[in-house]
């Protein structure tokens, strides 16, 4: 607060410019697919695709990548107008990212029936997809990048101190980009593969146990080059930093047994019971290019950052940053350090979905006459509970990354004590964290905390109205949290925090929404 008054700012960043871009890409692809029927108990599928998605360029090459050095001991900014590196000599093509034409993409699925005429079904399916969806937005940002824009993301420091007046006028030191892609970036892709068992039950019942397999590969990762921990001497003063280089040598795996016992539409009900356990573990930055940030997009609001003289003043800069910025990797020279579970890891799922319908026979009341016809026929009742464990949350010291306007990516180090052995009001242990040794980065691991159970229950009625033989009328109320029951999406995690450990979010309240529509 003290250097808020005094208009000292802790970290800047800035993008602005280059607004009116012109986009140019291309997708194409080609497939063959076949079913083959081998005997009256087996069914083949199979099929092969080639998918080719060109990288993007921009009508009048208004893009901007950083050639790097091996090592990133030197940057240059490269230019599609003249794609030519000033530091490796290398050419680039106009989208200053190399096409990657290895999108072959086999598949194959099987139906089987072990004993004829009988309700046991088998099947098993392999695939691999291609993530085709990244170039946009990575053009996006690298038209976003000087010398074609004004951008930086700097630390405030006794070489270079910034004001609020003066801030956002201030050049860096060594680059001015925030962002860079390894020009042989690569498409990623996932193997998914999958075995099911169906079989028949008694009174109109239907069970089916099914094993689910995911292996992403060449997926997303980011890393700010150059960067050291706190308490240590730069080493390299004169080397480029304060910029995220995405690269794609990141993977995942994903394994999931389900359960699912379904019972058919019968006298009015039908409902689904389904339990998933799985496990999912990665060291991705993003799966889609929707998710991924940049040195500015992960620096909060320098207004708002941690400073040495009020940490835990940084409520805005801790939410922001436990949210955004812990996908970019601690230490770059380190990355298999970020393998942790995934963001989406929900290790124990239920769900339960039930409905009834009266109907127009006989037990629903349509050849009932005068007003008990009229109140039992065409109803329609549905529910749906969701239960679910906590999703993974990362522990972050909100510090900014040395020579870096980051904040957010640094984790603090794990003393061993219980995290969930919280005092009375809070969730968490503030105990079980400390701040990094000096000249160490934090050993406490990413996504390691995890988070609040899950809970939802939404339920819906309805019925249709016969006006005539070609007019019709619906009426409906749905309810969302139908209990009105209060679940926490996430906790603070920001250990240097004096909100550590209490809700950040929940779901929304009760709410009950009304329709009527009528059709001719």
């Amino acid at each position: 607060m003290a250097d808020f008054l005094l208009g000292i700012p802790d970290t800047a960043s800035i993008a602005f410019g280059n607004a009116d871009k012109y986009l140019r890409g291309w997708i194409s692809n080609v497939f063959v697919n076949d079913d083959w029927r081998v005997n009256s108990g087996l069914t083949l599928n199979a099929g092969l695709r080639w998918e080719y998605a060109a990288p993007f360029t921009e009508l009048r090459n208004r893009l901007v990548n950083l050639d790097v050095a091996p090592g990133f001991g030197a940057a240059a900014p490269l230019l599609a107008g003249d794609p030519t590196g000033a530091i490796s000599g290398q050419s680039y093509p106009d989208s200053l990212l190399r096409p990657d034409y290895r999108g072959i993409e086999p598949r194959i699925g099987i139906a089987w029936r072990p004993r004829p005429a009988s309700a046991l079904v088998i099947r098993a399916g392999y695939g691999v997809y291609d993530n085709t969806s990244v170039y946009q937005l990575l053009a996006t940002q690298l038209s976003q990048q000087p010398p074609l824009s004004k951008t930086l993301s700097i630390q405030n420091r006794v070489a270079n101190p910034l004001t609020l007046a003066t801030t956002f006028n201030t050049t860096p030191i060594t680059t001015p980009n925030t962002f860079a892609v390894d020009p042989n970036f690569r498409v990623g892709y996932a193997q998914n593969w999958s075995v099911s068992v169906q079989e028949d039950l008694p009174g109109s019942m239907t069970t089916t146990a099914t094993y689910l397999g995911t292996k992403g590969t060449r997926l997303m990762q980011e890393f700010l080059p150059n960067t050291f921990p706190l308490g240590v001497t730069n080493s390299c003063p004169a080397c480029p930093a304060g910029f995220v280089y995405l690269s794609s040598n990141a993977n995942s795996t994903r394994q999931a047994g389900q359960i699912q016992l379904r019972r058919r539409l019968r006298d009015g009900w039908t409902a689904t019971l389904q339990y998933t356990y799985s496990k999912a573990v990665d060291d991705a930055s993003a799966f889609s290019a929707a998710g991924l940030i940049t040195a500015n997009t992960s620096a909060a609001p320098a207004a708002s950052a941690p400073t040495a003289a009020g940490p835990n003043t940084a409520t805005t800069a801790a939410n922001a940053a436990t949210s955004s910025s812990a996908s970019i990797a601690q230490n770059w020279l380190d990355l298999d350090a970020e393998r942790g579970p995934s963001t989406f890891d929900e290790r124990h799922l239920l769900n339960f979905q039930l409905q009834y319908t009266s109907g127009e026979g006989v037990h629903g009341g349509a050849l009932l006459r005068g007003w008990q016809g009229s109140l039992l026929k065409e109803w329609t009742f549905t529910t749906q509970l969701t239960v679910g464990s906590g999703l993974p949350l990362t522990p972050v010291y909100l510090t900014n990354v040395a020579g870096t306007g980051v904040i957010g990516t640094i984790r603090p180090n794990y003393t061993g004590a219980p995290v969930r052995a919280a005092p009375a009001g809070l969730f968490l242990n503030s105990a079980a964290y400390a701040a990094p040794a000096p000249g160490q980065w934090g050993n406490a691991g990413r996504d390691s905390i995890t988070g609040p159970p899950q809970f939802a229950l939404n339920a819906s009625i309805g019925r249709t109205f016969r006006l005539g033989n070609r007019l019709n009328a619906d009426w409906r109320m749905d309810a969302t949290n139908a209990l009105n029951v209060v679940t926490y999406t996430a906790w603070n995690t920001t250990v240097n925090s004096s909100l550590f450990g209490l809700p950040t979010q929940a779901n929304a309240m009760r709410k009950l929404q009304t329709t009527f529509r009528v059709r001719f």
